[in-house]
């Protein structure tokens, strides 16, 4: 590592060095080339390139271009994050693979997404802010001193545009294309006198689904409002409130093949499904007829159909006050935050008959930092801060030959207090120390009630029940007991009528318990200002993620992740500012490293369920470099790229075993060596998965763009191109071929006519030119053996206007 460590050192110094004389200060209103970016990563207001940590900015005109609505979608715009949907309201997020597939709230995501400074605890409530925004705060790599929540994997930063004062202004912009896509959004900004402000925007996004069944859709509405008073000239105070809500269907699965047993020592063997496809959704007849034909083991009879159809009726709001005091010693900022969320959809991704969530979540929290400076020699932050959150959630996820029935009330309250200092050596060398220490406890209280259907005993001769009803769509406990009891099926063990005979297994999981972890995590780092425009910085800091539960027998709870990560980097400006060239090494070593799966829980017999477990530990290493070129002053060319070097050092995970340890049953559905073991008192599989490569972790990836203005008297013409590609990864635990999502470029194209003054503007575009169908996420149904995943969205195209005055 300390070898490493030099020769990035020495690369990076020579990348550093100026290709001439730069004495001119970078940032000044009549400066010529590329023009400078504000950020506020560090909690105070700097330029991109002076902030010496590894981030990506994604401006306001990106977001429109790439046709930014969701927060998966952000993931076509950075090339180091990973965003998919999870099923329903819910988005998963890995950078440089680093996150977790969080698809219920007894889980906490391991990047942190922060609305206007705020923590958004639950991942179902990241939707419905991506409109109005200053801009979006990427930052790669644990995030555990400044930010409210401690992460391990980094931070996404989501930042409105704040009220004016003294301008009278507006904006909007609207736009028309294929699936029916409608999207309207507009801002208005008021003076109050001379000393306050007012904003108001909103949003609206409307399409058809992207599946031949009406899934994939789009239908949301969004609004927020701002009021900005200078109540002195050194005390300012803003209050902001926001609302969203998210309708119609949501994400829409397919069918693309088809996992079945081989043999019990073979294990599995997997057979595309050419007829089906990611335009198929799991609700068209061609879907529906072929899950008929799968015969289900377990219950003694072919599948039926599935009779549910997706929906999400989903609303998020809250409120915020920020309040920023001046004083000769330094800056105190305060900011309280309050947040409900109500989710209420049903999902059917992996050929469920329905994953059914009614949830209601709220949060608090509050946040005091005080910022200053110790003359020239240094400048500081100290702050505190408190999260209190409370969650009701009911769920029902019916699989059809499996219904866990939860309900459950979970809560955290986190405390920290924290701190940076930052140490002027000389006029170009700073030294940087931060800390965090936090004090997290999470409660947790709830019942699981698991119902299984069983056709006699399972294991082998195959017994045959051709008639006994599949798990009907319902939420409660007592429905499922009065359908069953009303057509004469007993509750029992399987096996326990006798062969040929249906049962109804009935496994309850209490958990009332609760978690305390306290951890202190810093960062250590410098940077070298060579010359106004080129710096070299380097940075060693930990993260962690805190523990939690699951409803899981024998792997009820998980502990907390930590993290340690290297970085060197060095950003640069040459030829007159024209030419931007980042560079960034890092290494990351990952410790009890957290994996959330659908999978058995060790019970007998084993139930299945979702649950998170500490799988051991990973290295992910790698190099990304940004090119920003302002090659003539009509045009510009940019260009992103990552390769990621991500591998799981330790992969112990484990599975139940039918057999014993001398006589094992049938192989798990894991392409990895399984030993037959005992595991806290059962019979298991310890299934080694050492030495393959981390989830949702391509090795390369990168994103190339050109622009080019086309001056027609008082008018512009700006042609934009561009392509991305992303190489393959594994997008389940299980890592068969048939769960990686296979490498492709997708590119998009646009012109946009526009006056010189700016006033307005026409644009055509099309996105995914290629009509590449990437698989997000995969996910099996072991009981009917099908294969389903999650895609990319197609080809889209259309035409936007837009204006401002």
């Amino acid at each position: 590592m300390k070898n490493i460590i030099l020769a990035s050192a020495s690369m990076l110094a020579m990348i550093a060095v100026p290709a001439h004389a730069q004495d001119a200060p970078v940032g000044t209103a009549d400066q010529a080339g590329l023009d400078d970016i504000i950020v506020t990563a560090q909690r105070t207001q700097e330029t991109a390139q002076k902030a010496p940590l590894p981030i990506a900015v994604v401006q306001p005109e990106d977001l429109t271009r790439q046709n930014v609505t969701r927060a998966e979608d952000l993931s076509r715009l950075v090339p180091a994050l990973v965003a998919t949907a999870s099923g329903g309201p819910n988005t998963s997020f890995f950078l440089r693979g680093v996150g977790n597939t969080t698809v219920n709230s007894y889980s906490d995501p391991a990047i942190a997404f922060n609305y206007d400074g705020v923590y958004i605890g639950r991942p179902n409530s990241t939707q419905g802010f991506f409109y109005d925004l200053q801009r979006i705060e990427v930052l790669k790599g644990p995030q555990g001193t400044l930010y409210g929540r401690n992460a391990t994997g980094g931070a996404i930063n989501v930042i409105p545009n704040r009220p004016k004062i003294g301008e009278t202004s507006g904006e909007f912009q609207a736009s028309y294309g294929n699936y029916d896509a409608i999207q309207a959004q507009g801002a208005l900004n008021l003076p109050i006198g001379d000393r306050g402000a007012f904003r108001i925007a909103a949003a609206y996004n409307k399409r058809d689904g992207y599946l031949s069944d009406g899934t994939g859709d789009q239908d949301s509405i969004s609004v927020r409002g701002q009021l900005l008073a200078e109540l002195t000239p050194n005390l300012t105070t803003r209050f902001g409130a926001d609302f969203s809500h998210q309708g119609g269907v949501g994400s829409g699965a397919y069918v693309y093949g088809t996992t079945f047993l081989i043999s019990p020592t073979a294990g599995y063997g997997f057979a595309p499904t050419p007829d089906l496809g990611p335009k198929v959704g799991m609700h068209d007849p061609r879907s529906e007829a072929f899950l008929q034909t799968r015969f289900i083991t377990q219950a003694g009879r072919r599948s039926e159909p599935l009779g549910s159809y997706p929906r999400q009726d989903n609303s998020v709001w809250g409120f915020t006050n920020e309040t920023n005091w001046e004083t000769d010693a330094g800056t105190l900022t305060v900011q309280a935050a309050y947040r409900e969320s109500d989710v209420n959809s049903l999902s059917t991704s992996s050929n469920f008959r329905g994953f059914i969530i009614d949830e209601h979540a709220q949060q608090f929290s509050l946040e005091t930092r005080f910022a200053g400076k110790i003359g020239d020699a240094a400048d500081y932050l100290i702050g505190a801060y408190y999260f209190d959150e409370d969650i009701e959630n009911s769920s029902a996820i019916n699989q059809l030959t499996s219904l866990p029935i939860q309900d459950y009330t979970t809560g955290t309250e986190s405390k920290a207090v924290f701190g940076r200092l930052a140490v002027h050596v000389t006029d170009t060398l700073t030294l940087i120390a931060a800390g965090r220490y936090t004090d997290d406890d999470k409660r947790f209280d709830g019942l699981s009630n698991v119902y299984t259907v069983f056709c006699g005993a399972p294991t082998p001769p195959q017994d045959n029940c051709p008639t006994v009803p599949l798990m009907p769509l319902v939420t409660t406990a007592a429905e499922v007991v009065a359908f069953y009891t009303a057509r004469g099926i007993a509750f029992g063990p399987p096996g326990s009528r006798g062969p040929n005979t249906p049962t109804i297994n009935n496994t309850r999981i209490a958990i009332n318990s609760s978690t305390r972890d306290k951890k202190f995590t810093y960062r250590l780092a410098a940077d070298w200002q060579v010359t106004p425009r080129n710096m070299i910085y380097a940075s060693f800091e930990t993260g962690f993620h805190g523990g939690g539960f699951s409803f899981a027998r024998g792997l009820d709870s998980y502990d907390p992740e930590t993290i340690e990560a290297y970085t060197i980097g060095s950003k640069n400006r040459f030829f007159d500012n024209r030419l931007q060239l980042n560079v960034e090494l890092f290494y990351w070593k990952y410790k009890d490293q957290q994996v959330s799966q659908f999978g058995f829980d060790l019970g007998t017999p084993p139930a299945s369920v979702f649950y998170t477990s500490n799988i051991g530990r990973s290295t992910n290493k790698g190099i990304d470099v940004d090119v920003d070129f302002l090659a003539t002053p009509t045009t510009r060319l940019t260009g992103s790229v990552q390769y990621l070097d991500a591998t799981y050092d330790d992969f112990i995970t484990y599975s139940p075993n039918s057999g014993t340890v001398q006589a094992p049953g049938p192989l798990p559905n894991f392409n990895c060596p399984a030993t037959p073991v005992i595991f806290r008192g059962t019979n298991s599989f310890a299934i080694d998965c050492s030495g393959k490569d981390s989830l949702f972790s391509p090795k390369w990836s990168f994103n190339l763009g050109v622009e080019q203005t086309i001056e027609l008297s008082d008018y512009n013409l700006v042609a934009q191109g561009g392509t991305r590609y992303r190489g393959d990864f594994f997008a389940a635990t299980t890592y068969f071929p048939w769960v990686v999502s296979p490498a492709g470029f997708q590119s998009d194209a646009s012109l946009t006519l526009a006056p010189k003054s700016d006033r307005w503007f026409v644009t055509a575009y099309v996105n995914n030119i290629e009509n590449t169908r990437r698989l997000a996420q995969a996910n099996v149904n072991l009981s009917v053996g099908t294969m389903t995943g999650l895609a990319t969205a197609p080809r889209t195209y259309g035409l936007r206007i837009g204006g401002k005055f």
